[in-house]
Parts: structure tokens; sequence; C-alpha cells
């Protein structure tokens, strides 16, 4: 499209920029909300002082004056404001007062939003949104909130991104963890997952309702609305998906529709059924495979022979290190060891060969195989330096054995409990130091149940199993293997103390052979109901798949394209076409503007790009696919859903570099398709940008691809924080100076 084809935006239009409490204001130990315990539970990075824009939003709102902007969009703090339930703290609605009126001041109009993902931990520990009476609580809120900042209000949004809460109660089949709080107790069903969306659902639309009516008696004038997250798919698509929804009947169906999404339509077997072999969990497997919590944490080390040179890591700059195949030293020996020459042999057989024959001068693998060839190799070798790194060994099964993967977890939680996996480690390993591995880990807690009283399903028993597991689903792997008779488990055979075969007895000992007994127990209430079969580092993971892995990528698209739950739900219901167990007749049409928020899409000849488009829900944003010209046929589907409201782009904006694709050249691409909407007739009245300024993008380490400020801070570096413009800042001044691309 040339640069001049549509015509300057009106001069009443308001270009603007985001910020939000959670992502932008220090961390305060008394006002801590559900995402600071989340975030500290899965040992994600902690907002810490954040942007300080508590202290530093004067400063924040000039810089947004200085661009041009009409809108300033900010979220009020619901554990600042009712820090006990019933209980509202007057200073912190003083200081949102002192906020608003500079905003005021500075000629822009303010959006509010009153939940922007999180919320207080009183209100979880009373039932969290899927409680009976969260509308409830929530319109008090709205309504003491609307009391105190009077009409310094100019938008209102009840929720953030509401059809986005849904992944805080179901999680896709190929995915580990619920990808937002508050997740469900751990063995959750497919059915039960989707009775708690159809309720979060119901819940968000009468909240909404009853905070807008409250709102509305206070400021009859008040502009009240939400701005649900849209995915740019292909028209046709997104009509089909839509349709999932908007033909439910009964509940019932919207529950087995779910079981899609939630558990794998095609069972995959290999030849074993779980992996207990020194596996390290790292991302690259978990996109792979489905991995337990943490049974040991071992370390990446080196080994020499006992009469080497080396005495230091810094002696083996340009010598040659050994590492195995498909082991996880085989992929970080580049980053732990950059000096040194690395050597990829087949096994560890191989491994000490090149060692002897001093074709290497070193080895890099985890400690605990190491010390194991140290035991059998007596006064031939020793360790050098100290531990490199941090491997937690997990359990694997194959992606979609969410009820076998429930029992791996009960089984190495009670190992660990009841004193076994201490009493294993002292036997094995006497000289041995080690602390039982504890959630948090990164990725392994996924529910903040046990902060509730009423939800606390994953605590284990100090109690033994007294008896088996009741039968699992049909056509399970849980199943199959329950009427099997007994687990099949893949180790290894050769490593003294973990799993190790007697040559002269053929008899299996070590901590994953222990442990692979007590899951067995798990299952079967019979520790010996278990057929080990040995395997290397290279084969482990080949053994738990099958030949239709192939599929896998097709499954998803199938799974995420057959539920609802990807539908343009929020606002079909506002339209009257859902179903009233969804969507009560009461909720229908209170709206007072259209709000969205858009960012990645894909297009009919990259459709395959879907998995790319599910990694930017879980905060893979460089990895996200760009399509701005969808952008406008949602601005066009929404003017006719709602011809007598306004539309607001509440949410657009990019990371450093997305597809290919640079921030400022982003935003030129998607503002232009806001012209070529308002050209067509479509009642766009404002784009507000995200973000003003780099913030604390929820739980996400800082970085480039975490990066969404027209003014950068090095969150983790500049104790002072300050703002720079990037090149984006100034590409946006000037498109707002002249209202157009």
């Amino acid at each position: 499209m040339s640069k001049n084809r549509f015509s300057p935006l009106p001069e009443s239009f308001m270009f603007g920029v985001n910020t939000a409490d959670h992502q932008c204001e220090a961390y305060e130990q008394d006002f801590e909300d559900i995402r600071d315990v989340w975030e500290r539970l899965r040992d994600q990075t902690l907002r810490g002082r954040a942007t300080d824009f508590w202290n530093r939003y004067p400063e924040d709102i000039t810089l947004a004056k200085k661009l041009g902007c009409k809108a300033f969009r900010l979220s009020i703090a619901w554990s600042r404001v009712e820090p006990h339930p019933g209980n509202f703290n007057n200073e912190a609605f003083d200081h949102y007062i002192q906020l608003l009126e500079q905003i005021r001041a500075a000629g822009m109009k303010s959006v509010v939003t009153l939940h922007h993902f999180t919320w207080p931990i009183h209100v979880e520990r009373r039932g969290g949104m899927i409680a009976e009476d969260f509308p409830s609580i929530f319109a008090n809120y709205a309504r003491e909130t609307a009391q105190q900042l009077g009409d310094l209000v100019d938008y209102w949004i009840t929720f953030n991104e509401p059809n986005q809460l849904i992944y805080g109660y179901v999680k896709p089949w190929w995915e580990r963890e619920y990808f937002i709080p508050p997740g469900l107790p751990r063995g959750a069903t497919f059915g039960e997952q989707m009775e708690a969306v159809g309720q979060l659902m119901h819940n968000l639309f009468v909240a909404h309702t009853k905070a807008r009516t409250e709102i509305k008696h206070i400021y009859p004038e008040a502009k009240v609305g939400t701005n649900p997250m849209l995915l740019g798919l292909p028209r046709w698509l997104q009509w089909f998906i839509d349709r999932k929804v908007t033909n439910l009947r009964r509940r019932e169906d919207f529950i087995a529709q779910g079981k899609i999404y939630v558990e794998r339509s095609l069972l995959e077997q290999g030849q074993v059924d779980v992996v207990l072999a020194n596996l390290t969990v790292n991302e690259e497997r978990q996109d792979r495979l489905a991995f337990s919590e943490a049974y040991y944490l071992a370390g990446q080390t080196v080994l020499v022979k006992r009469n080497s040179p080396i005495q230091q890591l810094d002696d083996l700059v340009n010598q040659t290190v050994a590492v195995v195949k498909s082991s996880t030293a085989a992929s970080t020996i580049g980053k732990l060891l950059p000096q040194t020459n690395p050597l990829i042999v087949a096994d560890y057989e191989e491994v000490l060969r090149v060692i002897d024959f001093e074709q290497a001068a070193a080895i890099l693998a985890d400690d605990i195989i190491l010390q194991g060839i140290i035991a059998q190799h007596r006064e031939q070798y020793r360790l050098v330096g100290d531990k490199l790194t941090e491997e937690p060994y997990g359990a694997a099964v194959a992606k979609g054995n969410r009820e076998l993967l429930n029992a791996v977890d009960i089984a190495i939680k009670r190992f660990k409990k009841l004193g076994e996996w201490q009493q294993c480690l002292q036997r094995s390993f006497p000289n041995q130091d080690q602390d039982i591995p504890q959630p948090p880990r990164k990725g392994r807690r996924s529910t903040l149940a046990h902060i509730t009283k009423s939800n606390s399903h994953e605590s284990v028993t100090s109690q033994p199993v007294t008896k088996a597991l009741p039968l699992a689903s049909p056509k399970t792997l849980l199943r199959r293997i329950q009427d099997r008779g007994y687990l099949i488990v893949a180790v290894k055979d050769n490593v003294p103390g973990f799993s190790y075969r007697d040559p002269q007895t053929g008899e299996y000992s070590g901590l994953e052979i222990d442990l692979a007994r007590a899951i067995a127990q798990q299952i079967f209430n019979d520790p010996t109901k278990v057929v080990f079969k040995p395997t290397n580092t290279k084969k482990r993971i080949a053994l738990l798949r099958s030949l239709v892995r192939f599929l896998d990528p097709w499954l998803e698209l199938f799974s995420i394209f057959s539920t609802s739950l990807t539908s343009n739900w929020w606002y079909l219901g506002m339209a009257g076409k859902l179903p009233s167990f969804l969507c009560p007749p009461e909720c229908i049409g209170q709206l007072d503007f259209v709000g969205l928020d858009y960012y990645w899409g894909i297009n009919n000849l990259r459709i395959i790009s879907i998995k790319k488009l599910m990694n930017a829900a879980v905060g893979r944003y460089g990895e996200a696919p760009v399509w701005p010209q969808v952008f406008y046929y949602m601005l066009k589907f929404h003017s006719r859903l709602f011809p007598d409201k306004e539309i607001m782009v509440i949410e657009n904006g990019c990371v450093d570099q997305a597809d290919g694709i640079d921030r400022f050249t982003y935003l030129r691409q998607h503002i232009q398709q806001v012209q070529r909407a308002v050209k067509d007739g479509v009642n766009v009245t404002g784009y507000i940008c995200w973000s003003v300024t780099s913030n604390r993008e929820w739980g996400l380490p800082f970085d480039s691809n975490s990066d969404f400020g027209l003014y950068h801070i090095e969150l983790d570096k500049d104790p002072d924080l300050k703002r720079t413009p990037t090149t984006a800042a100034t590409v946006y001044q000037t498109i707002i100076e002249h209202r157009s691309v």
C-alpha cells in the first residue's frame, strides 16, 4: 500500500499508551497479589521494582504527552486498594486519584482497568473467579473504586482479556502446566477442567454486568467495556471455530467438546511406558515429552584420568573434551567450556576408550554418571572443579497421557515424603550429600490450590498406599497398563547406585530402580509388577515414542480448531449468540464500547504456523507470526456485530523483533490497517500502543523477547531505571503528529 493511500485519522482520534499495575508497580509484601505467588512458586522472574511506576508515573505521563498521546491506560492494583475482604485502602485510592488528575492535566483521557490478570489472595482463598459469589465480590470492588475515583475515569475496562483467563483452568494435552493462575489441582479430569471453564465464563459475564451496573449507577455517562485478546486467523477458520460455541445447546456438549483439547485424540504408545534413565528436564525435551517433577538434581562436571596434569577447568583451554551424543552435555559444552574442542561419541563405553587412549583430555557429563564411572574403576579417574550446572532429572511419559503422569508424580512425591528417597541415596551413595528435590522448580508447580483450604487436593498423605489405583478411563495408556498387569520402564544398566544391573546375578539396583518400583506400587499396590528394559543415552527417548509421533503437529491443530475455547466467545456472548448457561440473557449487550487487543496472526498460506501462534501464548513473542492485514477484517467484523458502538484498539504492539519485523515497522503496518478501516466507515476512535516503557512481562526473563516498550528501561541492570527512547517511539510520535502512517 502506498504511503498516501488513506486520509489522516480525524482530529478526535485518540492515540495512547499502556501500563499495567503488576507489570509496572514495584512489589510490596503487604499488597502481594496472586501473580506474585504464582511467579514465586514457579520460579519465574519476579517483578521486583518493575518500572517503579508507583513513584515514576509523572515521568511516564510526561513521556506520553511528548509523544502527542490523547489517551493513557493504567490498571488498579486490586490487592492494594482492598488488602483484606471489604477493607478498602484510602491511601491507595488517593494515589490513583493524583495519577488520574495528572493524566487529565496533561490533556489525555484515562482508560482504567479493574482486573488486569491478577487479583488479591483473599479472593482466591474464597474460591477465586469460579466461586458462586465472585460476581458480587467483584461488583463490590468496582462500586468502591467508582465512588473513590469520581469522574476522573473516561473509559472503564472490567476484565483485561477475559477470554485468556480460561487458561488458568484448562490446559491442552500437549502442555505440562496451566498457562496462567490459578490452575486446578493436579489430577483434574477433562470434565472437571471444562466444568471450571464453563463456570468461569458464566461468572465473568455476570461479574462484568454487575460491575457495569454499579459504575453507571454512580456515573450514568460512564463508558464500560472489555478488551478480549483476538487471534489473527483466516476468516473461514475463525467462522468455523466460532460456530463450535454458537451451536452449543447443552452444558454436557460443551464439556464433551473440551475433551478434544484436554486429551490426546490418538493414543501414542511406544515400547515402554516410562523412562527413568538420567533424563534431564529441559525446554527442548519438554516440547516432545511430558515430565514428572524432579526426583534428583545432578550437575554437569568434568572427569579426567587420575594422573592427568589438568587440575582446574582453565587447564582445559584448547583441549579435547568428550561428550556422549544426545546427552545434555553435548548440547551445552559450547556454552560451559567454550574454549575446548568437543568430541561427540556414541556412548559411555566409547567415551572411556577415547580418554584412556588420550584422544580426549576429559569427559563432560552429569556428576552422578561420572561418580558411577569412578566407583567402577577405582583409582583410575577423578573429578575436576565443581558442578557447572543444575540438571533436574524427571521421569518421562509420552505426551497426552495425563492420568499416567499424575500417577507417576504422586509416586515420586510419596517416595520423597516417606523417607525412601533419603534411605536409597544413603545406601547407594554413602558420601553423597543432597537435599531432596522439592517444588518449586521451574515449570513444576502448576496450581495455586495449596493456598486455599477447599482445594488442597495436591497434598500427599503420610500413610502408605493400601490399595491399587482405581481403573483409569478406557482407551488411556494407564488403563492399558492396568489391563496388562505390569509397568514397562526404560532404565540404564551401567550407572552404579542409580540404575545398575549386576553382571553375575542380573539383579537391578539403584535410586531409579527403587523409584520405578514405587510407581508400580502406586499403580498396582505391588512393587514387583514392573519390567525393566535396558537402554542407553541415545535410545532412551525413542523407546517412549511411537510411529504416530509425526502426527503431533496435526493433532494439536485439530485439538485447537475443534473446540470453542479459541472462539471469539466474549463478543459472541455480548451479541446474544451464546447459550444461556455460558452468557445469561441479562448480560447481553452490556457494553458501551468495543475494546479489543490484537498482536499476532497467520494467513491461509501459513496455517501450519499455528504452533508459533500458540507459542506466543506462553511468552515466545520473538517467534510469533505477524499478519497486519487481518487486523482490518477484525475491525470490520466487530463493526458489523455492534454497529452502534465505537471501537477502541486497547492493545497492539511488538517486541524488538517478531517474525523478522522490527517494532516500528510493526506499528506502521498495523496503524495503517486502522486507517484503512476508518476510511471504510468503521468507527474506530482510538489506538493504544502496548506499552509506554519496558515492563515485567508476566514472569518472563527480561530481554528483547519480552520488551514491548516504546521507551527502553534496563530493568535488571540500571538502578536508576532510566527511560530511553527507541526508534519506535520516534516513529509513533511522527504518526501521531500527522495522524497517519
